[in-house]
């Protein structure tokens, strides 16, 4: 999406993985959690929080984008030199979420995308590390755009909604 962003093709591309590009400004729009969704019966739905070899025995469903975007192996496996026994990615989250509530695998998403299926008792979540791994989602715009009236209205909008209807998300400092 970044190509065509800087293109014009796009107005603004959502992002928690900022690359360096002269051409495109991030504008921070929250932080959130990055979590673990696991089955209620699976034996991680009783902890805490886990550690990256917690993982090693688990089938790690992912969305189907290249492993150095991906924030689990990035912020969390990496780190540890830790591996999930298979991987199976889901272009979806409502499918992600099925095939984690139905014990085939578990997966590592934002907070806030999993609310419901939590609310309703359809998976457990459980925290990546005794901390926790935090991560900031970004409105990447194009650095001539992003002063423009709209886009900056864009922003706003967005920021006050996200924290009106996300649970779990915390304001960026400075933002």
């Amino acid at each position: 999406p970044l190509p065509a962003l800087v293109r014009g093709d796009l107005d603004m591309v959502i992002t928690s993985d900022p690359q360096e590009n002269e051409a495109v400004k991030y504008l921070p729009l929250f932080r959130y959690e990055l979590v673990l969704a696991v089955s209620r019966q699976s034996p991680l739905a009783a902890s805490k929080w886990i550690e990256p070899d917690d993982i090693a025995d688990q089938t790690l469903i992912t969305y189907p984008v290249e492993r150095e975007r991906l924030d689990v192996f990035t912020a969390f496996l990496n780190p540890a030199n830790a591996e999930p026994a298979a991987i199976r990615t889901a272009e979806l989250t409502p499918m992600t979420a099925q095939l984690v509530a139905a014990g085939r695998g578990v997966a590592a998403l934002p907070n806030w995308a999993l609310t419901e299926y939590t609310e309703h008792d359809l998976l457990k979540t459980v925290r990546l590390g005794e901390k926790g791994v935090w991560r900031t989602l970004y409105a990447a715009v194009r650095v001539e755009d992003h002063h423009t009236p709209y886009m900056q209205e864009f922003w706003e909008t967005a920021k006050e909604l996200c924290f009106k209807t996300l649970s779990g998300v915390r304001a960026v400092k400075g933002s």
